[in-house]
């Protein structure tokens, strides 16, 4: 559900009551002028009428003619006395029934001849509403009236002067078009919050409406202003088949609600059967002669009342919940008009005032439950949008609006965000369930003891106020109302650790950990609420360090986050982008001079970054999932370089650096295999080089990783060694071809005797375990000459060469084989000079 859904029905409910209000202070009940006459029933026409009429005025006693039923098939005469017209100023009969199949109007004089007769073309519509009749000036002195229909019927014959006509005539329509616009109204906005939510009670409550007033519309005669002839005969049977849907349509209601409640699952089907058995039988009763068809409606409202009945009480037999007003009111509604409708079968007209309130109550008590029920929902999703779920906290949103307040206010104040890890690792042990109720515990001791601090409530009501709200699901936060104070802050880190101190327990498992605080303030910090927020999330995403329990934004730690962030979104189109580039550096046979081969290096060079050192990007592609592309086009350009190199130094071996996150790759081995084959390279004159830290990562898979890289033929070297903690076993067990002692060793070889005795120590175990040594770093022909005395066969530094572009690097190896001869005799007279001077 979104927000303009929730607003759009927010708004139908407070238009739905304005209208309603208007619509209230008018009158369903409309006044009537009886009269009094005398009653003839025979089937014979005026001209013949004539002694019949004098007969009965001289013989027959007068009858009220207010309320007056005829029989089917059945003529009838209705005699009105004239003669005091004059005293009273009576200037309309009316009949008060305006479907009847004949109804014709006469007036007579003193002997009983007709005076004018009576057409009524200028009040047509008005006869649709009230059949009459005006009576001339002094000269009439009988009113006759001659009434006929199809089917059992009620009349009621009316005197009225002018003015009492037109009041009534008045109050008919406007009590029918109240009751009309009403019922339009309610169906406008039932139909609209069934379009806005899509529930099964909405759209019920539609049909139930349509079928009301249909009910009424007919009930009123209202396709008699249409001259529907071929209709005219059962259409108005159709008001008691609309009744019968009707309650048929509550009856579908209660059994959906049940259903939804598990509650009527075994008699959901036969119910259901029965129901639209009884929905049929009353449409089919139009057809039907009116005493069958009265027998027929009367048994269809009692039995979908009965089962009404069963459904509301079964319902309250076997609900565990509270007893709800609403359903309650709705049943006693519902049955209340069906024995008005039942009771107007009977009674006709004498009721149908009485019918009609009742329509009106009933409906606005439907819509109105609707509307309430409705109203509800949106005072729930409102506190939703603002509260959290689980815990029922108040969350980011709510938070955001007290801090916009003290924004507004210029309010100094600092955000404390606290994110206690023992919560996640409680939900991955406990469930969410259980942790959710420890939650509310804990936060409420927390509460508690920040009440007496200077925090602000970010939520205070009637039933509870509430200082700590929740941003996501593992992060809360309190606001400090005042001057950024560290003594402050160190404060409120003692009693959130406190309470978390304690750690959390289930089924004799306790876990307790650390709490991560970040600390953010306004205006030092930030200059709105949802950089304040952005400020304390920062800070708390930064690493503690030497036993820190909590940290303050800082600028910095920001700038190199975005740095961090800028590179790993540059990092995938530098690889598409032949932004990359691989160097190689020397390496050198010790005792020879000769070219041993080069170590790949990787290069950046971004357009806006600059130039990107390896030790800053590689951990950024390992944690954003690059790395493995990356690894690819490392091995790909450098075994294509390979290719060139070993046409001028066939012996050559190019060493290739390779992550701990792709070692265990399976698809690995199989890109070495296809590039080896493509440039028909040598596998033993490649060299893979790993770190010590690497080697060390899940000790017993990265053996067998290993092993299916020598199947290859592809050497292994560890990188670095004597960084790590590997032991002689775990040296022993890997079989190392190379071992790489790192230049922090050897840069101070010549006045380090820790550096010395770690050199020589190195080059003693290759030695034992068949491996050779690498030492990087050598700058100068000292160290070079002291790892040649130890033993070391391979070095490689800035006193051969820099690292070197691809093209300079062939450059340097086409003239390094010129000179090796030179290099070597040059190399033997340092070394006897050196010698000399040690010994």
């Amino acid at each position: 559900m979104d927000q303009a859904s929730i607003l759009a029905r927010a708004y139908c409910i407070k238009i739905f009551l304005i209208l309603l209000s208007i619509t209230a202070t008018a009158s369903v009940m409309a006044d009537e002028v009886p009269a009094s006459g005398w009653l003839v029933p025979a089937n014979t026409p005026f001209q013949t009428t004539k002694p019949l009429l004098e007969q009965v005025v001289t013989t027959d006693s007068k009858t009220d003619l207010s309320h007056v039923r005829i029989k089917a098939e059945q003529g009838y005469w209705f005699i009105v006395d004239l003669n005091k017209r004059s005293q009273s100023k009576v200037e309309v009969i009316y009949a008060d029934n305006s479907h009847l199949a004949q109804l014709n109007f006469y007036i007579l004089d003193e002997s009983f001849n007709p005076l004018v007769e009576v057409k009524n073309d200028a009040y047509r519509y008005v006869d649709k509403v009230l059949p009459h009749a005006l009576l001339p000036k002094d000269e009439a002195r009988w009113a006759v009236i001659y009434a006929r229909h199809s089917e059992d019927d009620r009349l009621s014959i009316g005197l009225a002067t002018g003015n009492e006509f037109a009041n009534l005539i008045n109050k008919k329509l406007r009590n029918f078009f109240l009751i009309t616009g009403l019922l339009l109204l309610c169906l406008a906005v039932v139909g609209t919050v069934y379009g806005l939510s899509h529930q099964a009670k909405s759209l019920y409550l539609l049909a139930y409406l349509v079928c009301v007033l249909s009910e009424f519309l007919i009930a009123k005669g209202v396709l008699n202003y249409f001259n529907i002839e071929f209709a005219s005969l059962w259409y108005t049977k159709l008001q008691f088949s609309f009744q019968v849907i009707a309650l048929g349509v509550v009856n579908f209601y209660f059994i959906h609600y049940l259903q939804s409640q598990n509650l009527l699952n075994a008699r959901q089907d036969k119910l259901t059967v029965y129901i639209s058995l009884f929905c049929v039988a009353a449409l089919f009763s139009c057809f039907m002669k009116q005493s069958v068809q009265f027998a027929v409606v009367t048994v269809c409202l009692g039995s979908m009342l009965v089962v009404l009945s069963y459904l509301f009480f079964y319902w309250l037999s076997n609900t565990k919940k509270a007893m709800q007003f609403k359903f309650v009111l709705v049943w006693f509604a519902v049955v209340l008009q069906t024995l008005c409708w039942q009771a107007t079968l009977v009674a006709g007209a004498q009721i149908q005032q009485l019918n009609d309130m009742l329509l009106v109550l009933n409906v606005i008590t439907f819509v109105m439950v609707l509307l309430i029920h409705e109203r509800k929902c949106v005072m729930q999703y409102s506190y939703s949008l603002t509260h959290d779920d689980d815990t029922k906290l108040p969350n980011k949103q709510l938070l955001i609006e007290r801090l916009d307040s003290q924004v507004k206010l210029s309010t100094e104040h600092s955000l404390l965000l606290f994110r206690p890890a023992v919560l996640i690792n409680a939900r991955a042990n406990f469930g969410y369930e259980h942790v959710n109720e420890q939650i509310k515990l804990t936060m409420g001791k927390l509460a508690q003891q920040l009440a007496s601090m200077n925090v602000l409530c970010v939520e205070a009501n009637l039933q509870h106020s509430r200082c700590i709200a929740r941003l996501d699901d593992s992060t809360y936060g309190v606001v400090i109302v005042g001057k950024l104070e560290l003594s402050q802050v160190e404060q409120f880190v003692c009693v959130i650790n406190s309470v978390f101190a304690e750690g959390l327990t289930h089924q004799r498992i306790h876990l307790i950990d650390k709490v991560e605080i970040g600390v953010a303030n306004y205006p030092l910090h930030a200059s709105t609420s949802l950089q304040l927020v952005q400020r304390g999330l920062q800070a708390l995403a930064v690493k503690p360090l030497h036993g820190e329990r909590w940290h303050m934004f800082n600028i910095e730690n920001v700038t190199l986050s975005q740095r961090r962030i800028a590179i790993a979104s540059a990092l995938k189109e530098a690889i598409e982008c032949d932004q990359l580039s691989l160097f190689f550096q020397p390496q050198i046979y010790l005792n020879t001079g000769k070219v041993h081969g080069a170590e790949a290096l990787l290069r950046w060079e971004h357009p806006q970054l600059g130039n990107v050192p390896p030790d800053l990007f590689i951990p950024i592609a390992e944690s954003s999932g690059i790395i493995s592309d990356l690894t690819e086009w490392v091995i790909t350009q450098a075994l294509q370089y390979q290719k060139k190199m070993i046409v001028l130094l066939p012996e050559h071996i190019v060493s290739i650096n390779i992550s701990a996150k792709d070692l265990l790759r399976k698809d690995l081995p199989v890109l070495f295999i296809t590039l080896l084959n493509e440039h028909q390279l040598n596998p033993a004159n490649v060299m893979l080089e790993l770190t010590e830290s690497a080697t060390l990562f899940e000790g017993v898979d990265i053996k067998n990783a290993l092993n299916d890289y020598r199947l290859i033929g592809v050497k292994i070297a560890i990188d670095d060694f004597g960084t790590g903690y590997s032991s002689l076993a775990y040296l022993s067990k890997m079989g190392f071809d190379e071992i790489k002692i790192d230049k922090q060793f050897v840069m101070n070889i010549e006045y380090s005797k820790n550096d010395q005795t770690i050199c020589r120590a190195t080059c003693d175990i290759a030695k034992s375990l068949g491996s050779y040594v690498v030492a990087e770093g050598i700058e100068d022909s000292q160290s070079m000459a002291k790892l040649q005395s130890y033993g070391c066969e391979v070095g490689q530094g800035y006193f051969f060469s820099r690292p070197l572009p691809f093209e300079d690097y062939m450059q340097w190896l086409e003239e390094n084989l010129e000179t090796t001869t030179v290099f070597v005799n040059d190399l033997e007279k340092v070394v006897d000079l050196i010698g000399k001077n040690n010994y």
